[in-house]
């Protein structure tokens, strides 16, 4: 089980010292031992499939209707996929395991 801290203090872009919609720190370690970084950053992330269409989604208002909880679910895995593909990780599905 992995802890989920909420904060309304987000750090900048490390990219490009912007305003980050979230910052997430992967369980898991880079090639280095350091930990893997997932920011979601309008200015860098726009134009990335996955990352894009998360920033819609909550640009639109996605992140507080209930009734798209799923569809903010999916683009969020999404995201989450993309950005640590990026590093060299790939989600793999254990038998039984939907998405």
């Amino acid at each position: 089980m992995h802890r989920v801290d909420l904060s309304d203090n987000l750090p900048p872009c490390s990219r490009c010292r912007g305003d980050l919609v979230s910052s997430v720190v992967m369980p898991k370690e880079d090639a280095f031992g350091r930990p893997i970084h997932l920011q979601l950053c309008p200015t860098c992330d726009a134009e990335k499939p996955a990352a894009g269409a998360l920033l819609r989604f909550f640009a639109e208002g996605g992140g507080r209707d209930t009734a798209r909880a799923e569809e903010g679910a999916q683009l969020l895995m999404e995201w989450t996929k993309e950005g640590m593909a990026e590093h060299g990780w790939y989600w793999q599905q254990t038998p039984g395991q939907s998405g």
